[in-house]
């Protein structure tokens, strides 16, 4: 039987192969470097503590609003964009103190009808838990405008469990960055509030 004449790659030498290999790699890398946007580093803003948030089993949702800015004395058309994080401590007491149940307590970001990130933490009785959440801001933003986002944050108990509190104290941070250029403008800061 005779043998199948060789592709055109299997003729390349194996030396030659690998070196052909690395190349292509070589310029992919580049190709993605070079279609990159620049960016400045992220600026981040004071750390706001939010108004604490009781809810029951029979509530079971609470919505906070969070406004972050980003403003910068010099004038400039490049766009903003950036992050909101929150971090909560909650506890969970349910009313029948021998119940061993464990809800969940979910954290959601939206902005108008949009979704922009979630999180969430099993809770247990008596305990202190930490539940972190975090969602980028829905648009990048020019700054030479009002650069400002109104997310609204929601607290939401998801339990099969018996009746009871959860109880969570919240804080929030935002970090925002300049795109289109590697440095940081003058007088650029980020802010937090709620309304």
């Amino acid at each position: 039987m005779r043998r199948a004449r060789p592709s055109r790659f299997e003729r390349i030498p194996t030396a030659a192969r690998a070196w052909a290999s690395r190349l292509v790699l070589l310029l992919a890398c580049a190709s993605v470097v070079a279609t990159s946007r620049a960016q400045s580093e992220d600026v981040l803003s004071p750390t706001l503590t939010g108004t604490p948030v009781r809810l029951t089993t029979d509530t079971g949702k609470v919505t906070r609003t969070v406004v972050v800015r980003a403003t910068a004395k010099e004038d400039s058309k490049d766009p903003v964009e950036g992050e909101l994080r929150i971090q909560a401590r909650a506890k969970w007491t349910p009313s029948d103190p021998t119940q061993t149940a464990q809800p969940w307590l979910a954290i959601h970001h939206s902005e108008g009808e949009f979704a922009t990130g979630s999180g969430s933490g099993v809770l247990e009785p008596g305990v202190t838990v930490t539940v972190e959440s975090s969602a980028s801001l829905g648009h990048a933003c020019p700054l030479n405008q009002d650069c400002e986002w109104t997310v609204q944050v929601a607290f939401e108990v998801q339990s099969n469990t018996g009746p009871g509190t959860v109880d969570v104290e919240w804080t929030a941070q935002a970090a925002a960055h300049v795109l289109d250029d590697s440095s940081v403008p003058k007088g650029f800061t980020v802010s937090l509030s709620e309304p």
